[in-house]
């Protein structure tokens, strides 16, 4: 055998190893991956990853050891947008499938398996049926997608997991709980689109399973009976009452707290705060809230601190600022009623105050000894009253409170302008009923990357563009030039 063929033949067999090895390991790498599935996402703000508030959902649904079944159907083929929402829905379904064993999805072709569809009772193409043991909740296209803007702008947004995130608060509650707001005294409407209104927090708490109603303590009663507050009561909403309640609906708020109900009262500037805070120990002094550090261009937006409480703890953890605005500030008695605790949610640095008028740079308010308070000050408290020890009954429950110096940070106009409102809204509701394994941050935070230059900056930026750079290509076509002239 001379020399040249057996270089072949080696190189041959090394080549022959190397791919067999290739192909060997590739194998093993894809049966690992079968079992042990890892997934990256390097998208800007984990825009494909799932949510937080899903993430623990699937997790209570994993410790309480029922699994979940979601199966999805393809959109109907050659309409507009098909691919997309085919699409959309798949990779939810595959990120939900891989989030835990406890869930397992299916994404099925409605015209090429009918029996399927049909064996499941479903009959419209774009629908996803979740199912845990004998319960279940259907979304439709209309539940799964909806289209904003008008014309040429006009989009199509996806809200698959906002959807499958309510189908699992359904499904992991036996019943709606009841959140009651009172009217009559010209409190914020629910149902009310306008910036004043609480339509925006009303859909978020119906997505986590609670029904919101009004409730008239003075029309909704019967006759020849005191008002009350309904036994089927989960948690009572007080945003922001205009005028005082009577004596009657006053003892009807004190009744419900001493069966260990649970309460949000937001008050407001220069507005009578309800006649129960004063048996809670709590008072609201006159003035606003101001701080040095404000929420840009505001003036009257503090940007607050929290305090350590469960509620606030994932918004902590993430650096999520809740705005409220024009605040009222809160006190609380020393020593506190018998059986009362209470617990800070937000409040200013040290550097806040209470304003109650006096100096003034620019325009915008300072701190006055004259006339103003020194904080910290506290603007939203946490409040819990044991059972047997003065206001709520030995044989009940505790009761829960939550009081804010603000309202109008839950309004439709603001609760967007903070990342954290959201989450501080249902994560109030969600410890004053109770479910405070179900905490967690609301939706998708976002943040905006700012790029903040000086006019020096500026300045430096602009001839590193017009100076720097034609200097460089002089100077590589100097050196091209004499390169070639020295050869």
């Amino acid at each position: 055998m001379n020399r040249s063929l057996k270089r072949k033949l080696s190189y041959g067999t090394n080549a022959s190893l190397v791919t067999v090895f290739v192909v060997a390991l590739v194998v093993l790498l894809f049966g690992v991956s079968e079992r042990h599935r890892f997934r990256w996402d390097f998208s800007a703000e984990g825009s494909n990853r799932l949510q937080r508030d899903t993430l623990n959902k699937i997790r209570l649904i994993q410790l309480a050891g029922e699994p979940v079944r979601i199966t999805g159907f393809t959109a109907q083929s050659g309409k507009q947008d098909s691919y997309y929402k085919n699409r959309a829905l798949r990779d939810l379904l595959e990120e939900m499938d891989l989030a835990s064993g406890s869930i397992s999805c299916r994404f099925i072709d409605f015209d090429r398996e009918r029996l399927t569809a049909e064996a499941l009772g479903v009959t419209q193409y774009a629908t996803v049926v979740v199912q845990r043991g004998e319960g279940r909740v259907d979304l439709r296209d209309r539940d799964l997608f909806r289209r904003r803007g008008r014309g040429e702008n006009r989009t199509l947004e996806f809200l698959g997991e906002a959807a499958i995130n309510q189908a699992l608060s359904r499904l992991m509650s036996d019943q709606k709980r009841v959140i009651y707001s009172l009217v009559g005294h010209g409190e914020f409407k629910i149902d009310s689109t306008d910036p004043d209104g609480l339509a925006e927090v009303v859909a978020l708490l119906e997505q986590e399973h609670y029904e919101v109603k009004e409730l008239d303590l003075v029309r909704d009663r019967a006759e020849g009976s005191p008002p009350a507050v309904p036994d089927d009561a989960s948690a009572l909403l007080l945003a922001r009452p205009r005028t005082m309640l009577s004596l009657p609906e006053s003892d009807a708020l004190v009744e419900y707290v001493s069966r260990g109900g649970a309460v949000m009262v937001l008050v407001d500037v220069g507005l009578p705060p309800p006649r129960l805070l004063a048996r809670l120990g709590i008072s609201v002094p006159d003035g606003t809230v101001m701080d040095k550090r404000m929420v840009y261009p505001y003036n009257d937006r503090p940007v607050l601190l929290y305090g350590r409480h469960s509620i606030t703890r994932d918004l902590t953890d993430m650096d999520l600022v809740t705005v409220l605005s024009h605040v009222a500030p809160l006190k609380w008695a020393d020593p506190a009623p018998d059986g009362i605790m209470y617990e800070g949610l937000l409040k200013t640095s040290r550097r806040g105050w209470i304003e109650m008028g006096g100096a003034t740079e620019n325009g915008l308010p300072v701190f006055d000894s004259r006339y103003d308070t020194r904080g910290p000050v506290t603007v939203a408290l946490a409040i819990r009253a044991l059972p047997g020890k003065g206001l709520v009954m030995a044989n009940s429950p505790a009761a829960r409170l939550v009081i804010m110096g603000d309202a109008d940070w839950s309004t439709n106009a603001v609760i967007n302008e903070g990342p954290g409102n959201k989450t501080f809204a249902v994560n109030t509701f969600r410890w004053l009923v109770g479910d405070e394994e179900r905490l967690s941050v609301v939706g998708r935070p976002t943040s905006v990357r700012k790029l903040a230059l000086t006019e020096e900056d500026t300045h430096m930026i602009r001839w590193v563009a017009l100076g720097l750079g034609p200097v460089c290509v002089l100077m590589i076509g100097a050196a091209v030039w004499a390169s070639r002239r020295g050869r």
